[in-house]
């Protein structure tokens, strides 16, 4: 969710239609979350190749999804203000009269965009504490009058259109099973409600539990276990009361608080998830933000020096690509002078030769072509020699290490007199070995995850603005806007992308992130709309 969403408006009254206490045990009883200290839930196992499927609702298919046996990919567009409600609460756009206007809505965007799914908020603010269920109501029976299936989000990390957030790891842990912020109904309840209420529905594509889900301390670390118990428990419980429904955590994907590295794999990994998702803001101009991935080696290497009282300093680190001849630099930095050595520090798992060639020290280049290693120099446990008719940047002579897993080895050189603070210093270094590909805090390195885990990705969010900037974001013209989110749907869905939501369309509005009738945006989308429908 970009910065700037309006802030929630305040509650109003609906018309409530308080569940008996019988239903409630019996709802508590099916969905299993009324227990305040949850039993251990097995470890993931492999993914069912394909979820149960009934007429007309949105099933997984391996790394896809199907309706009625057909493959279902889609664009679509996010309108999170859908189950506004004057009467209730809204946050958004207003409307007078919510049944006219939000068929009319649908109609449109239906129309003008092609879009096939709409992700909108039904937060536990838009149902009046789970007692009025007009709005959600009235959302499900338009969507389904107008060919659209809908992702509900159940709640959201920030605290825009809802009360409580943002949201941290305690929450997560156990505050999520409480009623706060104010609400009269603990999340776990409020999910019970929803999803014993439309577990027939077949409008509703997908749960989504959360809107940007991520998971740290109240001193701003990343605590990823209870946000990955928090999805393992209520994506169960959700799956054992509606067995028919598609699930999904909701996160941004791009490095977030417990979400980050391989957290975002282990999380979608869990049996109830069934699909990925990702958010992609800030990346206007790389139609698939994060691609190539290159397949790297498990090392890190970095331009190091050690001064005249042998003090220590290093260079940034560096993955090094496999089979690639890549560029390690440095410069020398301030130090009791004369310095006494420069080099190149390694650690990793790596088992395998490296090459090192064309080194540079100020004015100095060390290529190796006469056979000699030239003064280098290398420690245990890493072997060193010079080699011809090895992988070498130019000619024929580079340095060859034996490198052997390490916590820390090097190579270097005695430093000279001129080799003072602020002479630059680089390496070409070679890695003989395939590599593998490891997935990266980005849209690629999504779908590298999700294509392991044999599971679809959607792109939950995708925004640019025009007219006006909201907190720094670069500013596009509409027509450059829609150019450019064509480049990204060409992208995504050329790596196997299932599904491209925008942010977002507003019936009233296009500036910012908004967009609306009339944007060029709207022929883009609807061209790739009959695109991924068109027969094969």
């Amino acid at each position: 969710m970009p910065p700037g969403r309006p802030p929630p408006a305040s509650r109003r009254p609906g018309a409530p239609r308080a569940l008996s206490r019988y239903a409630l045990v019996l709802l508590a009883a099916l969905l299993g979350l009324a227990a305040p200290v949850p039993r251990p839930a097995p470890e993931p196992g492999p993914p069912p190749a394909r979820a149960r499927a009934r007429p007309g609702f949105v099933a997984r298919d391996g790394a896809g999804f199907v309706l009625d046996g057909a493959p279902f990919r889609f664009v679509g567009v996010n309108l999170y203000n859908a189950a506004g409600d004057p009467r209730i609460y809204a946050c958004g756009s207003t409307t007078a009269d919510p049944d006219a206007d939000l068929d009319a809505w649908f109609a449109r965007l239906r129309a003008e965009t092609g879009a096939r799914v709409l992700r909108f908020w039904a937060f536990q603010s838009y149902t009046a504490g789970g007692t009025d269920w007009r709005g959600l109501d009235r959302v499900f029976r338009l969507a389904t009058a107008n060919g659209l299936k809908v992702i509900p989000v159940l709640e959201n990390q920030l605290p825009d259109c809802t009360r409580g957030g943002p949201r941290l790891d305690t929450w997560y842990a156990t505050g999520f099973r409480q009623p706060d912020g104010g609400y009269p109904l603990s999340y776990a309840e409020y999910v019970r409600r929803v999803v014993a209420r439309y577990r027939d529905e077949p409008a509703v594509m997908a749960w989504m539990l959360m809107n940007e889900a991520e998971s740290r301390t109240a001193a701003g670390a990343a605590h990823p276990e209870p946000l990955y118990a928090f999805a393992r428990e209520v994506g169960a419980a959700v799956k054992r009361l509606d067995p028919d429904h598609l699930v999904t955590l909701g996160v941004i994907g791009s490095g977030q608080a417990g979400v980050a590295g391989t957290s975002y794999a282990r999380l979608h990994a869990l049996p109830s998830i069934d699909f990925a998702e990702y958010h992609d803001y800030g990346a206007n101009d790389a139609p698939l933000p994060g691609a190539p991935l290159v397949p790297t080696v498990p090392l890190r290497a970095a331009v190091y020096t050690q001064d005249e009282r042998w003090t220590w300093q290093a260079a940034p680190y560096q993955t090094p690509a496999a089979r690639r001849w890549e560029t390690l630099s440095g410069t020398v930095p301030a130090g009791a002078t004369p310095f006494r050595r420069i080099g190149l520090n390694l650690s990793g798992d790596f088992s395998g030769d490296l090459y090192l060639d064309e080194i540079r020290i100020g004015a100095r280049r060390y290529d190796f072509e006469d056979g000699t290693r030239q003064g280098w120099q290398s420690g245990p446990p890493l072997g060193l020699q010079a080699a011809r008719g090895a992988p070498a940047a130019g000619g024929a002579g580079a340095l060859r290490l034996s490198v052997t897993p390490t916590r820390g080895a090097q190579v270097w050189i005695d430093a000279r007199p001129e080799d003072v603070p602020g002479t630059a210093v680089s390496f070409r270094l070679y890695a003989d070995d395939p590599g593998r590909i490891v997935p990266t805090d980005t849209l690629a390195g999504a779908l590298e995850a999700a294509r392991r885990l044999g599971k679809p990705l959607v792109v939950g969010e995708a925004g640019m603005t025009t007219c006006a900037s909201e907190r720094g974001s670069l500013v596009e013209t509409p027509d450059g806007r829609a150019r450019k989110f064509d480049a990204k749907l060409d992208a995504f869905f050329a790596a196997g992308g299932a599904g491209f939501l925008i942010w977002a369309w507003r019936p009233d509005a296009a500036c910012a992130y908004a967009f609306t009738s009339g944007d060029p945006l709207n022929p883009v989308l609807a061209g790739h709309a009959r695109r991924l429908t068109a027969p094969p």
